[in-house]
């Protein structure tokens, strides 16, 4: 395909591979020209695969309780029709589940809240998975692939110059040989990149091509732009703070520090007056224990706090 194509003709194209990777999975010299062709090639074919393989998260839609409502099995006759076809459809969606699962070769990571987890892969690099976050990785004999569902992981790569390593968050795709950088993921508009060793190269279609970002950048991939600038070296160590179980705060808003605390926690730190969002707050923290983080607010300045077992509420003094 030729480096003028469009999104759509590589979307095309990306589902046709695609299809005949479904029906037959074994390695294949064509596919990984094109994929290694154009970068636009591999994101196109990973944001499709990845929606593919997000499907088993249908099995997060059973009640909790896994009680069903009896009456609800007896429909009128009318709707017997769409039953059986509901139920072949939910059999094709199982076959396709199982087909990803164990014919593509993905492994699957994830962290609940409050959760930390190191991974170390077949080929030596190294995944430090951060809290609430879901990946899956697949490492082939042409290229390292990491698909990013949700949340942050770090990622320490052993050099092999023959096999690029990708993470795809939404649809951006980093891509390195062997450094250390993070991803995270803020939602379906926004993917944060730190590079701590080397340079990753980024591309995303709706923003076309991301300058390189070097050891010690940052970039910002949001819905209509991308961004990347230079750290001091406090400000890396403060964002990689978390792969020690920590938070660190220099200056940072105190309605900045709650919304950090509430994603290592279930039982949530909550403003209840406006007033104090904007106070400006440091140090460093466990990043489980907003108890302790409470009590250094009282200390400094005087902040009321009233717990419940659901949340941590601060109020002015």
């Amino acid at each position: 395909m030729s480096a003028t194509a469009s999104a759509a003709e590589i979307e095309l194209q990306a589902s046709r591979w695609l299809a005949a990777r479904d029906a037959d999975a074994s390695p294949n010299a064509a596919f990984d020209r094109w994929l290694d062709t154009d970068i636009r090639h591999r994101v196109a074919y990973l944001k499709l695969e990845a929606a593919w393989l997000r499907s088993d998260r249908l099995r997060d839609l059973r009640p909790l309780d896994r009680e069903v409502n009896r009456d609800l099995l007896r429909p009128p006759r009318r709707y017997w029709t769409l039953a059986i076809a509901a139920s072949v459809l939910l059999v094709s969606i199982a076959a396709t589940i199982y087909f990803a699962q164990t014919q593509f070769g993905w492994q699957r990571y994830e962290t609940r809240v409050g959760g930390f987890s190191r991974v170390v892969l077949e080929d030596g690099s190294v995944i430090d998975l951060n809290t609430d976050s879901d990946l899956r990785v697949r490492i082939g004999a042409a290229r390292r692939e990491v698909q990013l569902l949700h949340g942050e992981g770090r990622f320490q790569v052993a050099h092999d110059a023959s096999r690029p390593f990708v993470v795809t968050a939404a649809d951006a795709a980093v891509r390195a040989v062997g450094t250390a950088f993070t991803v995270r993921l803020r939602d379906s508009k926004q993917v944060d990149v730190l590079v701590s060793e080397g340079t990753v190269d980024i591309a995303a279609p709706r923003l076309g091509y991301a300058p390189p970002v070097h050891a010690g950048e940052a970039a910002v991939l949001a819905a209509d732009h991308v961004s990347v600038r230079r750290l001091e070296p406090q400000q890396l160590e403060r964002r990689m703070a978390w792969t020690t179980g920590r938070l660190q705060f220099r200056g940072e808003t105190l309605a900045e520090a709650v919304t950090e605390f509430n994603r290592y926690n279930r039982r949530q730190l909550r403003i209840t007056d406006a007033s104090i969002a904007p106070l400006r707050v440091g140090g460093t923290f466990n990043a489980t224990d907003p108890e302790s983080f409470a009590a250094a607010l009282a200390t400094a300045f005087g902040i009321q706090i009233s717990s419940t077992p659901d949340d941590i509420v601060l109020r002015p003094p």
